[in-house]
């Protein structure tokens, strides 16, 4: 794989127990801080297709991430530094966020890295200050807005250290307001970053590519502006 090359992926296929094909030979790269928006109807294969970048999912084909080579065989001793190499945010922040304050769900990842307390509570507030939430060490997070909530699961993710963040429809429930600040957040970051999402104007205010999913295959690629226009994927 190519040293700046942080995603490799070759001729994926993934058939879901009840028969139904997910992903239909997938080809698909992403380097070292780039940040590429995935556009696609709802069941094209989005999805599926970022679950198999942490081993949540396992196809058959080449899956090449940070290095590792996953598949069926792979074990789970090299699983678990993917897992720490690709940061999933998921569309619902909720689905994140069940600890009883904010500082111990940032510090959760790290602790299960194992790092000492001490160290995995070093490394949430760094996070927490990077996406701008140092100051609610000591909240509940059910008692955040969608924004606060969103940055503050990113906050767990970034506290992994990972290469690739992976962000499935990062706007959802968020006001304008809340759109451009994570704009901004999301432009200060080295990481290379995977947009999952139907909102034309965020994918284009941060990625340089597109890819455009349909039924299981990469239909197309290019530039934001011209995956948008020939899929007529524009509001």
């Amino acid at each position: 794989m190519n040293a700046a090359r942080v995603i490799e992926v070759r001729n994926l296929r993934y058939r879901y127990p009840d028969g139904i094909v997910a992903l239909d030979g997938i080809d698909f790269h992403m380097d070292a801080g780039e940040c590429v928006a995935l556009f696609g109807a709802n069941g094209s294969g989005k999805t599926t297709f970022v679950l198999h970048l942490n081993g949540l999912l396992q196809g058959e084909g080449s899956v090449q991430v940070c290095g590792v080579t996953l598949g069926p065989s792979v074990s789970a001793t090299d699983l678990a530094p993917v897992r720490s190499k690709v940061g999933l945010v998921f569309q619902d922040s909720d689905d994140q966020l069940f600890l009883p304050t904010v500082l111990e769900d940032v510090a959760f990842g790290p602790a299960n890295l194992g790092l000492t307390p001490d160290l995995a509570a070093t490394r949430a507030k760094e996070a927490l200050e990077q996406t701008g939430m140092a100051g609610a060490l000591a909240r509940a997070p059910y008692h955040l807005s969608s924004g606060e909530k969103r940055r503050v699961a990113l906050a767990g993710v970034l506290a992994m250290q990972p290469e690739v963040l992976v962000l499935d429809e990062p706007t959802t429930a968020l006001d304008p307001p809340g759109q451009r600040d994570l704009i901004a957040l999301l432009r200060t970051l080295p990481q290379a970053k995977l947009l999952v999402t139907h909102d034309t104007g965020f994918a284009a205010a941060l990625a340089t590519r597109a890819v455009f999913f349909e039924r299981g295959r990469v239909a197309g690629e290019g530039s934001v502006e011209e995956i948008v226009n020939r899929f007529g994927w524009a509001r």
